[in-house]
């Protein structure tokens, strides 16, 4: 959007302002009764984004079109994206009940939500201190 419309960023959300983080969600029984698939998709998406960061102009050339942009705007975006996949923190969790506390708090969401009822079990008793 910057690239195509001139837009200036005003704002880009570093030094704490947000943190957005991409989930890769699955139904919790296909997950506990199939963890070699959980693994191979992890293990995939590590591959695939550590290509993309080795190879953004040639990323930005295939996802462009896909989306109906320019391939500058793509590389753009692909500049700015992480690619850090790892498993789900005890800290990001965190992360997200404030995101959840606040859409609550601003009546976004009908009622409060606790993000570590949705975390494997591990990670469950990290992010609720348990």
């Amino acid at each position: 959007m910057q690239k195509q419309t001139g837009a200036r960023i005003v704002a880009d959300g570093r030094g704490g302002v947000a943190n957005n983080h991409p989930f890769v969600l699955a139904e919790r029984g296909f997950a506990g009764r199939h963890p070699e698939v959980i693994k191979a998709l992890f293990e995939d998406a590590v591959v695939q984004g550590q290509w993309l960061k080795t190879n953004i102009k040639q990323a930005a050339a295939i996802i462009a079109p896909l989306q109906g942009l320019e391939p500058a705007v793509a590389e753009l975006a692909l500049q700015r994206y992480q690619f850090n996949v790892a498993p789900l923190s005890a800290s990001v969790a965190a992360d997200q009940q404030k995101v959840a506390d606040t859409f609550h708090e601003l009546k976004l969401i009908p009622k409060p939500v606790r993000i570590a009822d949705a975390l494997p079990g591990n990670a469950l008793k990290t992010a609720s201190g348990n």
